[in-house]
This record gives structure tokens, sequence and C-alpha cells, in this order.
């Protein structure tokens, strides 16, 4: 028997005093509900991840800067950009900007929390554009 049954059975038992079935309903609607306050819904799992990996080398994006990648709202976003020259990464409509140093990796690591079409761009090359971020 799995634990989510012993649990139904359990909180069904527990409801079944009165025998009115629409008690009893309204017992068991979420038996499997988390109670520990790490587990609520609004803590999003590390497995719930999108990591979006770029390069620039010679001034040239990789993949290319005409990508689009879509992730679904409330996603956590992990974006890596590696360089061959110093810059600074933008990502526009979050607000969040960072130092890229020549020849290693940086990383940005937000929340995708609004819905939108947002630019990753960097200052210094031409086209700046790395590739745009759809949430849905």
């Amino acid at each position: 028997m799995s634990l989510a049954t012993l649990i139904t059975l359990t909180v069904g038992a527990a409801a079944c005093g009165g025998g009115n079935d629409e008690g009893n309903q309204a017992a068991t609607t979420s038996p499997t509900a988390p109670t520990d306050p790490a587990m609520q819904p609004n803590i999003l799992p590390t497995s719930d991840e999108t990591v979006i990996e770029v390069s620039v080398a010679g001034g040239q994006v990789t993949p290319s800067p005409d990508r689009r990648v879509e992730v679904a709202r409330g996603v956590n976003v992990r974006i890596v950009i590696t360089s061959d020259h110093a810059d600074e990464v933008h990502v526009h409509g979050y607000d969040l900007e960072e130092s890229v140093a020549a020849g290693r990796p940086t990383t940005i690591e937000f929340v995708a929390d609004q819905p939108g079409s947002f630019e990753v761009e960097m200052h210094e090359i031409d086209p700046g554009l790395l590739f745009t971020l759809l949430v849905t």
C-alpha cells in the first residue's frame, strides 16, 4: 500500500464520524496536500529549471541570436554566458545585469515570474542580442 493511499484512508476514516457524505468529501479532497511549509507550492523544486548556454567568440553568438527560448512562468532560469572578451549582460524586463569576464563562464539565475518576451543582450558586441526569452 502506498503512502498516499494510507494517508487517504486515514483522513477518510477520521472524517467518517457523522455519516454525512458531503462532509466526508470535503474532508478528503486533498489528503496528500503537504503540511511541511518547505513543500508548499510557492517553493519551486530544483528540477523545475531551464539552463540556457550561450557563447560569444569573435563577435559571433552561438547558438544563433535569433533563437527564442520558451519557458513556463514560475520556472527557475539559469543563463550561462561564456565570452572571449569582458562585457556586461542584461536581461531586459527583469532588470538583471551581470559583468562577464573574458574566458570565464558567468551565470545569471532568476525565477521567470513575469510573462512576456524579454531580450537578453550584451552591451559591447554588435549586434548585442544573445537570445529572446519567452515566458508563457
